[in-house]
C-alpha cells in the first residue's frame, strides 16, 4: 500500500506500519491526554517486578488458550515452553514470558515512543494496516 492511503486507514482509525517494521512499530491517530495526533507506539522490554502476591493470583490469560483463565501456578509450565501469558486486566499488547537468560520473567508492552520515519518511508509502498 501506498504511503497516503496507509494515512486515509490511519485517519479512519486503523494502526498502519511498514511491513520490515510489522509487530515493531505501529502509527496511530487518536486522542491521548486530550491531544489529538498520530502516536508511534514501540515494543519495551522490562523485568516483570512481582511480590510473593503473584503465588496465588488468577485471571492469567496463555497464548493459544485465551478461552480459559489459569491460576499462576498453572501458568509456569506455558512460561516455561516459551509461551507468553497475561492477566485478563492488561491490554491484549502487554504480556510476560520467561527469559531463560536471566532465568526470570519479561514484561513487554507497547508504548507510545517517539518515532521519526525517513524520507524513504514515504515513498515506500510497503505499508500495510496492522491486524490485531
Amino acid at each position: 500500500m501506498k504511503f497516503d492511503d496507509a494515512v486515509k486507514e490511519m485517519v479512519n482509525g486503523a494502526k498502519i506500519t511498514r511491513k520490515p517494521w510489522y509487530g515493531q512499530i505501529y502509527f496511530k491517530f487518536e486522542t491521548v491526554d486530550g491531544k489529538e495526533g498520530i502516536h508511534t507506539y514501540q515494543p519495551k522490554l522490562a523485568h516483570y517486578t512481582y511480590n510473593e502476591d503473584i503465588m496465588a493470583s488468577d485471571g492469567w490469560i496463555v497464548e493459544g488458550v485465551e478461552d480459559k483463565e489459569w491460576m499462576f501456578y498453572d501458568i509456569i509450565q506455558f512460561l516455561q515452553s516459551g509461551k507468553k501469558a497475561r492477566l485478563n486486566t492488561w491490554n491484549k499488547e502487554c504480556y510476560i514470558q520467561y527469559d531463560p537468560a536471566s532465568q526470570g520473567l519479561i514484561y513487554f508492552s507497547m508504548e507510545i515512543l517517539p518515532y521519526t520515519p525517513g524520507f524513504d518511508s514515504f515513498v515506500a509502498q510497503d505499508w500495510m494496516i496492522v491486524n490485531d
